[in-house]
């Protein structure tokens, strides 16, 4: 039987995919930075905690910054030491999945024991990333190493976790490309999708469609999600029957993108809510729409289309891989507004609920698999030399 560990500071998208091996009888280790009151039942098979520093980060974000570090800064202080706590508290696994920036000493301390290391990517290379963004940060008058942790000092430890990794275990096909477009080898990578818990995220027992063409955003509002295409879109088909709600926290460097808005469909701006809530507003609209210049994944996607709710995603989003074409949701081009606008009109003229299973269950059948024959080949491979 395979044994899995994985680390994280905060659940992030490997704990919900720990709860989802442990109940397919896998042993499942979580390291965790989140004390185990903050972590939600029924656990891995084994949960490891050490919280202090995550909990004092998390804390000191709740000032404003001109009284406390940078938040770069908390958040190397925070990895660096969650890393080495991992790396001392190392039991014998047969993998160990650990995320960019945290996975340095675990995996030295993982070769030391025979324990196949892998680096598990939510999005691509850092490299990649700040080739994407660097103009959208230059346009609106920032610093991309400023206002990111993708400094030189990032580059370097990435570079040297990279070396480190046995495996790399992907998002999706974009982030795929995006590791072999850097020198991984393709045979090297797998790829795992993520899930949406199926307790908050189902459909709707009336499977009636919203009587208007309501159209959801969903997550931070920032340069990388390129609100501003859709924006651009509804500007263009100039639709006052439809709706448009944005859920999630305001960057300040999107308010005078978000200001300068004049289409006539209505904008409304309701800020971060709950999962619970979320969910509720993803049962009531017609389409979510994400537009991201990068996104590896794009968690909203996965968790809209459990609710029922098609989706219209950028090429630029990973959850693509989970769009059947004009049957649960579109792609378009990143920065196309017009192609966008094509797929609104299109989804407005066609009201649909999807069907489906988009739990956690496919993933973590997908990892075990993937696991298994690597570790049976692995077996093979000792036993012929």
């Amino acid at each position: 039987m395979v044994d899995l560990a994985f680390a994280a500071t905060n659940p992030c998208h490997l704990y919900p995919l720990a709860q989802a091996t442990t109940a397919l009888g896998v042993h499942t280790t979580f390291y965790s930075g989140y004390p185990a009151w903050r972590l939600e039942e029924p656990h891995p098979t084994r949960l490891r905690t050490h919280s202090l520093r995550t909990v004092v980060t998390y804390g000191l974000l709740r000032i404003p910054e001109r009284f406390r570090p940078r938040a770069r800064t908390l958040f190397v202080w925070q990895d660096r030491h969650f890393d080495r706590w991992v790396a001392g508290a190392l039991a014998r696994h047969h993998f160990v999945h650990a995320i960019p920036g945290q996975a340095g000493e675990i995996f030295r301390r993982a070769k030391t024991l025979g324990v196949t290391t892998v680096l598990n990517h939510a999005t691509g290379p850092s490299r990649h990333w700040v080739q994407v963004m660097r103009r959208e940060y230059e346009k609106a008058g920032l610093s991309i190493e400023r206002a990111t942790v993708y400094d030189a000092a990032f580059r370097r430890r990435e570079e040297e976790e990279y070396a480190l990794a046995d495996r790399h275990c992907a998002a999706s096909t974009v982030v795929r490309d995006q590791l072999v477009a850097f020198g991984v080898r393709p045979e090297r990578i797998w790829v795992v999708p993520y899930g949406a818990a199926p307790d908050v995220f189902f459909p709707a027992s009336d499977e009636g469609s919203p009587g208007t063409f309501r159209i959801l955003f969903a997550g931070q509002v920032s340069l990388r999600k390129d609100l501003g295409t859709l924006l651009r879109a509804l500007e263009k088909v100039g639709r006052p029957d439809w709706a448009l709600d944005v859920f999630g926290g305001v960057g300040d460097e999107v308010k005078a993108e978000l200001a300068g808005y004049r289409g006539a469909t209505p904008l409304t701006v309701h800020g971060p809510v709950s999962q619970r809530r979320l969910a509720d507003e993803m049962r009531r609209s017609s389409v979510l729409v994400l537009p991201s210049l990068e996104e590896g994944f794009g968690l909203v996607v996965v968790q809209a289309l459990a609710c029922g709710t098609p989706c219209v995603v950028s090429d630029a989003v990973g959850a693509r891989d989970l769009i059947d074409i004009r049957i649960n949701g579109s792609v378009f081009p990143a920065r196309a507004p017009d192609a966008l606008a094509v797929e609104l009109e299109f989804w407005a003229g066609q009201p649909t609920r999807v069907d489906g299973d988009y739990s956690w269950t496919g993933p973590a059948r997908a990892l075990y698999r993937l696991s298994e024959h690597a570790l049976g080949s692995s077996v093979a491979s000792v036993s012929a030399s």
